[in-house]
């Protein structure tokens, strides 16, 4: 990530360089559209990015102090200097927006998983032993979707079952396809928190992102993501002083 030599400027000079690389950053988010207040400009973005949305109360502030800087700038002087603080949080907001961090340094590797052929008796021990919630199944290098609680309810409800003689292939057409998406381990996790945010606003609630090397269901398995992992994810998104 970009990072400056707070010693070698004014904090104001990179205070101002930096938001304005923000402030196109956000008109690219809005795909260019035009807006006439930057308070317009950031109500849009913040619609469509997880960052801009998490720091939309402090850009909207760092908005107020930019003006503040450009509109009472007299020769050498200034009389609004920003706080180092203050502009290594703009030099980490900048740093987000362009080069997020990626899923490959939240994920959980190695997730357990089996295949169509296990038993369902077996699933359910390994679920009960290691209070896992989910269960991605995988049939010969291929994803074929994710055993959930919701999974097994409608496969419980759904006629006479047989637990100990039934196979995770008699879930699979139980389950719900919105349940989960498959992401690429180079994909940012700021575009994952939108899928999870618009599964929530459409009411599927999204259980798990299944993680593979190329984001396609026929590349290996190598991590998970669930929403109990969010506050790792928001920890990565958080200026570290």
């Amino acid at each position: 990530m970009q990072s400056e030599n707070l010693t070698q400027k004014p904090n104001s000079e990179i205070f101002l360089e930096v938001f304005t690389e923000i402030e196109k950053c956000l008109k690219e988010i809005c795909s260019n559209d035009y807006a006439q207040t930057f308070s317009e400009l950031l109500q849009r973005a913040k619609q469509k990015n997880h960052v801009v949305n998490h720091y939309a109360a402090d850009l909207k502030e760092y908005a107020q102090l930019r003006n503040a800087i450009v509109h009472t700038r007299r020769r050498n002087f200034i009389i609004a200097e920003p706080h180092t603080e203050v502009v290594q949080e703009v030099i980490h907001i900048r740093n987000l927006l362009k080069n997020p961090p990626r899923v490959k340094e939240v994920m959980k590797t190695n997730p357990y998983h089996v295949a169509s052929g296990t038993l369902v008796r077996e699933v359910l021990d390994t679920l009960a032993q290691k209070g896992f919630m989910r269960c991605p199944v995988v049939d010969n290098g291929v994803v074929a979707g994710l055993i959930t609680a919701k999974t097994m309810a409608r496969w419980l409800v759904s006629g006479s079952i047989e637990i100990d003689s039934s196979h995770v292939g008699d879930l699979l057409n139980f389950v719900d396809p919105q349940d989960y998406c498959i992401v690429s381990e180079s994909s940012d996790i700021v575009s994952l928190l939108g899928i999870f945010n618009s599964s929530v606003k459409n009411g599927a609630y999204m259980q798990a992102a299944l993680v593979t090397k190329n984001g396609k269901s026929n590349s290996p398995l190598v991590g998970i993501i669930t929403p109990s992992d969010f506050p790792s994810i928001i920890g990565h998104l958080k200026v570290k002083h």
